[in-house]
């Protein structure tokens, strides 16, 4: 009786300790949005002559755009889980008489994440052709090799700096707007 009840008492230990781990360690699911406004001007834009549109920013895991929790616990930071990255590319035509037209434009090239303090850390993200006619985002591919840097930057640096290196083929002039979402699961160890 005294070995069964011995037993009981280190399982109980161990399980416990392990309930503690996972009270200490928790998870937010949170997304990360950014959105700018593109305008080109007045052209015929081709593959063999897009405009460029150059766009740089931050993910900094310190900005109101995170929880409070994930904010101040930053430094116990144990883990990032990245789903997705998202793309949106919308608006319009407008003809020499003001009147809007239907019709598409496209953009596409590469999302480059980086250390700020080491830009030889770097991940590259390939944006496919992105319409203006879509009205869903379009989900980037994102391989596990991939997403895994990207979290292995964050390691290195709460704050990951992302450069949109983007071609737009189709009319102008063109108004319209790119917005990115990252959807994340952020892990963090409380003491």
């Amino acid at each position: 009786m005294k070995k069964l009840a011995c037993t009981f008492t280190i399982l109980f230990i161990f399980t416990s300790c392990e309930l503690v781990e996972e009270l200490l360690n928790t998870s937010y699911s949170t997304t990360f949005k950014e959105s700018f406004d593109v305008q080109i001007p007045a052209g015929e834009y081709t593959s063999d002559s897009p405009f460029l549109i150059l766009k740089e920013e931050d993910i900094d895991l310190t900005d109101d755009d995170f929880p409070q929790d994930v904010r101040t616990g930053v430094s116990e930071l144990l883990d990032i889980q990245f789903k997705s990255v998202e793309l949106l590319f919308k608006g319009e035509v407008a003809s020499e008489s003001g009147k809007i037209l239907e019709s598409e434009g496209v953009i596409s090239g590469t999302i480059l994440f980086s250390n700020p303090d080491d830009p030889t850390q770097n991940v590259e993200v390939v944006v496919p052709p992105v319409s203006s006619l879509s009205t869903e985002p379009v989900s980037l591919p994102l391989p596990d090799n991939v997403a895994n840097s990207i979290t292995q930057l964050f390691f290195g640096s709460p704050r990951v700096q992302f450069i949109m290196n983007l071609q737009y083929v189709g009319p102008a002039p063109f108004e319209g707007e790119v917005v990115m979402e990252i959807p994340m699961e952020i892990s963090i160890g409380l003491i």
